[in-house]
């Protein structure tokens, strides 16, 4: 029997740091009023002729390194990013390209901040057909781009940061697969879930084909039609609602308690979700991971960056029972169970 296990992770992050003192030159706000809303403290912001793809290969590289191994050992690329370098193609023909590798499939996929979370599920489904033994999984994404420093679009632009997170996946072979009780390693279940009615609660209306004359015109370029648009009361009720009914679900189907987990890695969209959906579990603060006081929002690579964090401070050790738990746009949702 074939499963997937997580072998190696890895992360970009540039070495820009913007502060909220820093944004509060640009708009009405302050530190105080970002901590109080966000818990955001910092995020890092790409210098000039930085694209997503350059994030991505960086990431992919260190995992690939961490890992021992080398682009053309890979098998197939799953890339996830709202923000790719053009409107088409996606990044992953450039993570393709950049690392090496063979003329392999490289996938990407729009789920947005459920981009990383879908991605371990659609690798675990590939590898346990046998054919694909190694995977690497990207979230990638430069926001600093798409916002505008301004008054209007301030509630959306203090939220997002750019950085880039990847994992290397490995099939295993064995007479039975992961579960939640048993000791093997791998990955065990996953949940998905969207909501399409929700779409433009939260999105990024042009560029783009939604029945306009036009890809855009530069009268757009200057509205806030090419600003992203973001109701902010409703994606934060949706997020708590989502976040927690997907990770309930996975903890019931398998037969677990909230205490049975060592780690919950959320989605790193606002403090206060991730405070109440620990305060929901009644998880205590060290098994919940938390950056984004140091990363903001990066989307796609929230999950991977947690990942390495985690690693790098002993709470993702080999053996560990891992929840991850995402929401983003469109409405979309995820939950992932591993065994780290």
């Amino acid at each position: 029997m074939f499963f997937a296990q997580i072998r190696a992770v890895g992360c970009a992050l540039p070495p820009y740091i913007v502060t909220n003192d820093e944004l509060a030159t640009h708009m009405d706000t302050s530190d105080t009023w970002i901590r109080e809303r966000s818990g955001i403290v910092e995020r890092r912001r790409v210098a000039d002729g930085v694209g997503t793809s350059h994030l991505a290969i960086e990431a992919s590289q260190q995992a690939l390194q961490q890992a021992g191994l080398k682009g053309e050992d890979l098998d197939l690329i799953l890339a996830s990013t709202l923000s790719p370098d053009y409107y088409f193609p996606g990044i992953g023909v450039q993570i393709q390209h950049g690392l090496g590798c063979r003329n392999i499939p490289a996938i990407d996929l729009r789920a947005q901040c459920s981009g990383f979370s879908w991605g371990l599920a659609t690798a675990d489904a590939f590898m346990r057909t046998g054919r694909y033994k190694r995977v690497l999984l990207v979230g990638a994404e430069i926001h600093s781009r798409i916002l505008e420093l301004s008054n209007r679009n301030r509630n959306f632009s203090v939220l997002f940061g750019d950085g880039a997170g990847a994992a290397i996946l490995e099939t295993q072979t064995g007479e039975e697969v992961p579960t939640a009780q048993n000791c093997i390693r791998g990955l065990i279940d996953h949940e998905m879930g969207t909501d399409g009615s929700c779409a433009e609660m939260l999105y990024l209306r042009r560029p783009g084909n939604a029945g306009e004359p036009t890809f855009q015109d530069l009268g757009e370029v200057r509205s806030e039609a090419s600003l992203a648009h973001m109701d902010g009361q409703q994606v934060f009720k949706h997020a708590v609602t989502r976040m927690c009914a997907v990770m309930e679900t996975l903890l019931t189907r398998n037969g677990l308690r909230p205490a049975d987990l060592d780690l919950v890695i959320p989605h790193q969209a606002n403090l206060r979700i991730t405070e109440m959906l620990r305060r929901k579990f009644d998880l205590p603060e060290e098994k919940v991971v938390s950056n984004i006081h140091k990363y903001g929002n990066t989307t796609a690579a929230t999950l991977p960056l947690c990942m390495v964090d985690a690693q790098a401070d002993g709470r993702l050790a080999p053996g560990k029972l891992v929840a991850t738990v995402t929401f983003g746009a469109g409405f979309t949702w995820g939950a992932n169970l591993l065994r780290w």
